[in-house]
């Protein structure tokens, strides 16, 4: 039988209960005392010893808890206001929800999806969103392995979020580092971020405003021109091709454009200086740029515009074909006075916009003469010989304005008057090219997306930690580049928002300030705290009501109205 006793210490006493038990292998029993707490010395009774938890399994249910709540109201009022919510339910039920609240998770942690659950722990994403289970790191591997075998249902996503996504599309790739090879997706390439590593390729495809609409990966050795044909085709066999396509001159060979016009796609992209057609352009241009019926304003700048039609022909003959061409080894962009441009289908010609905007003349020289400056700088530092030998590489793309040779020991420098003067007569101009936007105010309205999408693969690699691949298998690599991908929606839709309202505040700072908004209860039963000034501005800058005072939480499988309608 258990027996009771106490023990005096410095004046106090203390209660322990003595089990005699036996135990396999003992000849005698074996003696257990258990501490059971302090006695209280009016009473005589025991005052229980304090309980002590261990590891995350022990939670005193009875007692009040507080959660970062602002934060996680602020992107699900987001993705319900967008439709992501019920497109995420179209593409994968009721696990949509889950993706959800991971997504939400992620941008909270900013950090890799290690961190997502002591992310999900502190906020009340699981809760509001009505769902249960952990985030653990083994939970996050088989949800990221799942979605990266989901072909079908993130081709539903996709569908669902072009068809949102109005009138204009744009188009651009990264390239994405790792160490591991990742079963041969991982390969050596142009990495963009310049470091020596393997890479794969993310192409990204985002609305107007910057908010993603669909994302493609590449092996790390697919060249950028390689990837606009298997895009096209995606986003037409998504129901996208009445959307115009913007992309940047990389993408612009002669091969893609009439591709592009056959299949129908409209577009939007910048000419190349090297190309023949677009020199002839600017020559026109610098005899007329200070004519005032040349004169066009777009978002408070002046240019004066000259307009031309161009054709895709086939070359007479093989020629040499720099990079910074748009023309081919078999086909060229030719203007009216070529004898083949009568050729062309009027329906199967692009149109072209030859600009100059003085502002950005002038900056162009500053940034010129400045470049030369401190090439020759470099160059005069080092010993003669060495100099001639690595000026191309010490200059780059400058290395065609500058001559280096050794005269006696002395290093020379001399810049090339012709190259200089062909740059400083063509500087603050820019062609585009375009094929369905006939009218240059439009064109002009089309390419502005082409900032937000750069600012898009930036919050990817700096916000969303999206710089490395943290996996060598391509499969899970997929799957967790979706999750940042449903994460990167709502950034920029976040960012969005703010911009549309002046706001300044970056969206991470701006998440930070809601997730002061506390909720404090337990149970399903909580309290939200008092909303500050500057959150208030928040919500109404994200379009989201002030939360009530009071939630009751429940689980709930999510349904869209449409469906139980």
């Amino acid at each position: 039988m258990p027996e009771i006793y106490h023990v005096e210490r410095n004046g106090k006493k203390y209660a322990y209960r003595s089990t005699s038990r036996y135990e396999p292998g003992k000849k005698y029993p074996v003696t257990v005392n258990e501490y059971l707490g302090r006695v209280d010395e009016m009473t005589g009774h025991v005052i229980p010893k304090k309980s002590e938890a261990t590891g995350a399994s022990f939670i005193d249910e009875a007692a009040l808890r507080s959660r970062r709540f602002g934060g996680s109201y602020a992107l699900i009022g987001l993705a319900e206001s967008i439709g992501l919510r019920d497109d995420l339910y179209d593409a994968f039920g009721a696990d949509g929800d889950r993706l959800l609240a991971v997504a939400v998770a992620q941008i909270l942690a900013g950090g890799p999806l290690s961190s997502v659950e002591d992310a999900a722990d502190g906020c009340l994403v699981r809760e509001i969103l009505g769902i249960g289970g952990r985030f653990s790191s083994p939970r996050m591997t088989e949800l990221t392995q799942s979605l990266g075998e989901a072909f079908d249902s993130m081709e539903t996503l996709f569908e669902r979020r072009l068809a949102r996504a109005g009138d204009v599309l744009s188009y651009d790739i990264t390239s994405v580092s790792t160490y591991g090879r990742m079963h041969g997706w991982a390969e050596w390439g142009h990495n963009r971020d310049e470091e020596a590593m393997r890479q794969a390729n993310i192409g990204l495809i985002t609305d107007r405003e910057g908010v993603p609409t669909m994302f493609e990966m590449y092996p790390g050795s697919v060249p950028d021109l390689a990837t606009l044909q298997r895009t096209v085709e995606r986003v037409l066999a998504l129901g996208a091709g009445t959307c115009t396509l913007v992309m940047d001159r990389g993408f612009g060979s002669a091969s893609n454009l009439r591709f592009m016009i056959e299949a129908g796609m409209p577009f939007v992209i910048p000419g190349r200086h090297g190309t023949r057609c677009v020199k002839g352009l600017m020559s026109s241009l610098i005899r007329v740029r200070d004519e005032q019926e040349r004169v066009r304003i777009h978002d408070g700048v002046v240019y004066a515009v000259i307009e031309a039609d161009v054709a895709v022909v086939s070359r007479r003959r093989r020629g040499e074909e720099g990079d910074d061409s748009n023309d081919t080894a078999e086909l060229e962009l030719v203007l009216e006075d070529d004898p083949r441009f009568a050729s062309v289908p009027e329906e199967q010609r692009l149109k072209a916009f030859a600009c100059y905007d003085a502002s950005k003349a002038a900056e162009d020289r500053r940034r010129l003469q400045l470049a030369l400056a401190d090439i020759e700088k470099r160059l005069r530092t080092m010993e003669p010989w060495a100099a001639v030998r690595e000026q191309r590489k010490v200059a780059g793309p400058y290395a065609k304005y500058l001559e280096c040779r050794v005269e006696g020991d002395a290093l020379v420098i001399e810049r090339k008057r012709n190259a200089l003067s062909f740059a400083v007569n063509r500087e603050g101009m820019f062609v585009m090219l375009s094929q369905g936007v006939n009218d240059w105010e439009a064109m002009m309205s089309c390419y502005d997306c082409r900032t937000y999408v750069e600012q898009a693969f930036d919050a990817l690699k700096n916000e969303l930690d999206g710089n490395r691949w943290r996996t060598g298998d391509p499969t899970a690599a997929r799957g967790r580049l979706f999750v940042k991908f449903v994460s990167l929606i709502l950034w920029c839709e976040a960012s969005r928002r703010l911009r549309s309202e002046r706001d300044r505040t970056p969206v991470s700072a701006a998440l930070q300030s809601l997730d002061n908004i506390m909720a404090v209860g337990v149970g399903d039963s909580w309290r939200v705290t008092e909303v500050t000034k500057a959150n208030r501005g928040r919500l109404k800058a994200f379009g989201l009501p002030e939360p009530v005072k009071r939630y009751v939480l429940k689980d709930r499988d999510f349904i869209p109205q449409r469906y139980l309608h």
